[in-house]
């Protein structure tokens, strides 16, 4: 049973270089799967848990907090195709305050509740128009003030 700081290669060839403990990754150290994925952060038990970077094999990429090898508290995920949210997550959601990024030049700040914009926020769309008010699971809900952009 490994202890103490060496390198794995698994049977799968995914390998792992850092610290374990009772056989498991536990500290710092490295994973990096057969297809090109790297985490390079902290473990428990076997498990992503503190902070830690993941970066995927399309410029996909997480930084951030884990907990139990999930997305949870302070994080930056950045999507293969640009868009990028930055803020709060609870088990691998959008949850809390944050900001969406989108590639098109639209975005939004504000609360989420699983995974969805829920609560107070603000959309801005490219053109330049803008909605303030109430959002419930994604969508503008209740009360909120609009201001129309510039045109396309």
């Amino acid at each position: 049973m490994r202890h103490g700081k060496a390198f794995e290669r698994y049977p799968n060839s995914n390998s792992y270089y850092g610290y374990f403990k009772m056989g498991k990754a536990d500290g710092k150290g490295v994973y990096t799967w057969a297809n090109g994925e790297v985490y390079d952060g902290e473990w428990v038990q076997g498990l992503k848990h503190g902070y830690g970077i993941w970066r995927g094999l399309h410029n996909d990429s997480y930084i951030g907090e884990w907990f139990e090898s999930k997305a949870h508290g302070y994080g930056v995920h950045t999507w293969k195709n640009g868009d990028r949210y930055e803020g709060e997550w609870n088990m691998a959601l959008k949850h809390g305050t944050g900001t969406d990024i989108f590639i098109t030049g639209d975005s939004y700040t504000g609360e989420y509740k699983d995974g969805k914009p829920d609560g107070k926020g603000q959309y801005t769309w490219a053109n330049g128009a803008i909605y303030v008010g109430d959002f419930k699971e994604g969508m503008k809900n209740g009360k909120g003030k609009w201001r129309s952009g510039r045109g396309p």
